[in-house]
């Protein structure tokens, strides 16, 4: 039987003991080592002997020539396993291999002609969860490794998790920190409480070991890449060997990497990843940032990836996982080159590949709107017509028919996609209707980690190093949306509304005097004729709809705002949503938007317009007389590419320049924060972490009227309908 090494996390027998799993990581001794916080309180560290197996399907001769190979140094066998999901398992050999080796053997094996590799790029720590069907912050029995609950549960508790936050002092230095600035203080906090830590470098690190000793989950600001690694570095200067995580060991780390995801360049910095206690970095976690921890713990037990995994992941590699579970339980190999090709003429390409309908509307005001929301659509398809990269166009039957492309979904085969997001999906609906019973954050938290993983199980049909995804997949999709949308317009036209506006999966309906239970009922009635569920958003008391700044006879389709009968108020594509937009200008429009929302009629909101001027005059007065903090005025933008490959660069481009000059590490996908300086039309962008230059009272004032003419042109103009 395994043993639990180290005498403070073995104070308990192995029999009985239950216990949460906090962290994996691969042991020293080859296999995984497990972190658990046990029913009593305590840690329990257990190591469990463990390798991962890849997979090389071939001829049956070739495959006993290789067994006879491997098998002087590797353990293997023949066995039967699925490569092709829904096709009879055939004949593959098996081989256990080290986690280092790994990569290594698969790189030998695919230098040998005829043959297939399969599990390859199966990450271990999730390969092993699989094997024993566990996940991040289940409760396990200790001795028998088996779940105690399961990842569809709803209702867990994560408070058996301590968490804390880290902040760190050092000595000012210029713009930039270095390793070389001295410590000057550290505090954590646990919720309202808070331990401040001062004093000599070598006493301020050997308390904060001490007042970790509790934590499971260590949340930083910029713990990747700066606070940890400069944290060791001081320990090292000052003679000490530092353990933040549970172990002596320094932290595992994984490189920084840049990345495309739906258009944008992301980047992410190094992981700093402890041993026993989980690290967080916040600033490099676009799930944290989103969801907070409620939400990453969502992702890291609904998808079995390890929650230091779960935070630094693309959303992606968290739906991967929930593919790769689902073919492993199903005794299916995972293919290590993804996706098969596609040919398509002109023709067939044009009539398939159309994505949504959006149904434009006329710019304007309208009163008492309706707003309809089918509920996760694209997944809802997917799992309701069994659409995956296998079972479209399968040469197994003819199946069922996908409208406008005489394409054919499998009839016998229960797609690897539809398994997989079926889970998430029905949580999401819970959590939401949890949500609105009870008002609880951690409900809206859940849901909304789990909508990014619906998201994108739609775009990843499509993407080609999806593993169980095809284009044709992808169009199936959209094509079942748009008759979706359609036949929601028809049934809408037929019980007396009026379609406004249409967006993919979202309705805008008026019918004169209709209120909330006429506008419910519609939504039941189009969730009842098409089996799919349809929520009712609520009933605006007027909506603006706004046209294109460059065409203003034009809609833009997705920039709106409006006022809800119950006080909400809801916007999008306007200045208050976008990322980049400086916060006096968002908090200025924000104001604006709530003083329209007091208006009840057409005259009013026209006068109420009238009115808002007066908060624009008010923050231009603070802009020229010099009332503004200059973080109110920062701008972030996203570089897309080297800094020395743009050609003509805009300001975001030239503030990293300059940092790149005075020492800071640039890459392609990092956010770059600067404000803008100068004037007569000729400004200049210097970089938040600068000492900072008076800024530019011109380019704000101007940033500030082009983001209040936008509303307050659509309300006045008479166009109220």
């Amino acid at each position: 039987m395994p043993k639990c090494f180290n005498a403070k996390y073995s104070e308990i027998g192995w029999g009985d003991v239950r216990g949460w799993l906090l962290d994996l990581h691969p042991s020293d001794a080859g296999g995984i080592t497990l972190w658990l916080r046990s029913d009593g309180g305590r840690i329990i560290r257990r190591e469990i002997p463990w390798m991962p197996k890849l997979y090389v399907a071939g001829p049956r001769q070739r495959l006993g020539e290789l067994e006879n190979i491997l098998s002087e140094r590797f353990r293997t066998s023949i066995v039967e396993k699925s490569v092709i999901p829904g096709r009879r398992p055939v004949e593959v050999l098996e081989v256990w291999v080290a986690i280092d080796e790994k990569r290594w053997l698969a790189g030998w094996l695919r230098e040998q002609a005829g043959l297939e590799l399969y599990n390859v790029d199966l990450p271990p720590l999730q390969e092993f969860l699989y094997s024993f069907n566990i996940f991040p912050t289940a409760l396990i029995d200790v001795d028998k490794l088996e779940p105690l609950d399961n990842g569809e549960e709803t209702e867990y508790d994560i408070t058996v998790f301590k968490a804390a936050s880290l902040d760190i002092s050092t000595e000012p230095q210029g713009p930039v920190r270095g390793f070389s600035a001295r410590l000057l203080s550290a505090s954590l906090r646990y919720g309202d409480e808070v331990v401040a830590i001062d004093g000599p470098e070598d006493h301020i690190l050997h308390r904060l070991e001490e007042a970790l000793d509790d934590v499971d989950i260590l949340l930083t600001e910029d713990g990747d890449s700066f606070t940890i690694p400069y944290l060791y570095h001081r320990a090292a200067v000052n003679g000490l060997r530092l353990k933040l995580g549970r172990v002596e060991a320094g932290p595992r780390r994984i490189s920084s990497v840049t990345y495309h995801s739906y258009g944008r360049v992301h980047h992410r910095f190094r992981a700093q990843m402890l041993r026993g206690r989980v690290h967080i970095d916040t600033s490099n976690s676009m799930l944290y940032r989103e969801t907070g921890l409620e939400g990453v713990l969502e992702v890291a037990r609904t998808t079995r990836v390890p929650i230091h995994d779960a935070a630094r992941y693309t959303i992606g590699s968290c739906m991967s996982s929930l593919q790769y579970y689902q073919a492993y339980r199903a005794n299916i190999l995972i293919p290590w080159k993804a996706g098969r090709p596609s040919y398509m003429t002109a023709r067939q390409l044009n009539i398939a590949d159309r994505g949504g309908w959006i149904l434009d509307h006329t710019p304007g005001v309208y009163w008492n709107v309706g707003e309809l929301d089918f509920q996760s659509l694209y997944p809802m398809l997917m799992l309701k017509h069994n659409i995956s990269g296998e079972t479209v166009n399968c040469s197994c039957c003819t199946g069922h028919n996908i409208p406008e492309l005489g394409y054919h979904v499998c009839s016998r085969w229960r797609g690897i996609v539809p398994r997989a997001i079926e889970t998430p999906l029905r949580k999401r609906l819970h959590y939401k209707k949890l949500y609105r019973e009870t008002g609880l954050e951690k409900y809206r938290k859940r849901a909304d980690a789990l909508k990014w993983i619906l998201v994108t199980s739609f775009g990843y049909l499509g993407f080609r190093k999806a593993k169980f995804g095809s284009r044709e997949a992808h169009m199936a999709v959209c094509a079942l949306a748009r008759d979706i949308l359609m036949k929601s317009v028809a049934i809408a036209e037929e019980m007396g509304f009026r379609v406004l506006h249409g967006i993919v999966d979202c309705l805008w309906v008026s019918r004169e005097g209709a209120g909330d239970v006429e506008y419910a009922a519609l939504a039941s009635e189009i969730e009842r004729r098409l089996g799919l569920p349809v929520s009712y958003e609520g009933r605006y008391r007027w909506i603006a709809f706004l046209p294109s700044r460059r065409h203003g006879l034009r809609p833009a389709n997705n920039r709106y705002f409006g006022v809800f009968y119950d006080g909400r108020i809801k916007c999008r594509g306007i200045e208050l949503r976008r990322k980049d937009t400086p916060p006096l200008v968002r908090k200025a429009q924000q104001e604006i938007l709530i003083r329209l929302a007091e208006s009840t009629t057409p005259e009013q909101l026209k006068n109420k317009a009238y009115e808002c001027r007066e908060i624009l005059n008010d923050y231009v007065r603070r802009l020229h007389i010099g009332e503004v903090e200059p973080g109110e005025l920062s701008i972030t933008h996203t570089l897309s590419k080297e800094i020395d490959s743009y050609i003509h660069p805009p300001r975001h481009v030239l503030a990293a320049r300059r940092l790149h000059r005075i020492g800071f590490e640039i890459s392609p996908g990092q956010d770059i924060t600067y404000i803008v300086s100068g004037g007569d039309g000729h400004y200049r962008a210097t970089p938040t972490p600068l000492p900072q230059e008076s800024y530019s009272a011109e380019f704000y004032t101007e940033y500030l009227r082009r983001a209040f003419e936008d509303i307050f042109k659509i309300c006045v103009t008479d166009v109220s309908r």
